[in-house]
């Protein structure tokens, strides 16, 4: 039967003696194994620096990740969907600045006015 240690360091065969009448031998290639391990853990990278992302709209902060924080962000950026949201800075006539314009009854109502008021 054999026994894996923790992270693959070394596989130990129970069925041979070999392995415990040179127990020192062994220790030194596991404590060896453990060191390669350190060397490997020690070479990754600490972090340089603490960056952020920032998101904006418009110049104005909606949101912001860091580099070095642990979890997810999201920014929900806010997009209008009708134009009632927008803001009229163009001066674009709106519903209730629309002109008025005469309906064909009232065109012929004056008409008929003008008519009578001037005998034509």
């Amino acid at each position: 039967m054999s026994t894996i240690l923790p992270h693959g360091i070394i596989q130990i065969d129970e069925g041979n003696t070999s392995w415990y009448s040179n127990i020192t031998d062994n220790w030194q290639l596991i404590d060896s194994k453990i060191g390669e391990y350190d060397a490997a853990i020690a070479t990754i990278p600490a972090p340089a620096n603490d960056g952020v992302l920032t998101i904006a709209v418009n110049g104005t902060p909606a949101g912001a990740f860091s580099a070095n924080q642990a979890g997810n962000t999201n920014v929900n950026i806010a997009v209008p969907t009708r134009t009632s949201q927008l803001t009229n800075d163009s001066d674009f006539i709106t519903s209730d600045a629309v002109p008025r314009f005469a309906t064909d009854g009232e065109i012929d109502a004056l008409a008929t006015d003008f008519n009578t008021l001037w005998g034509a």
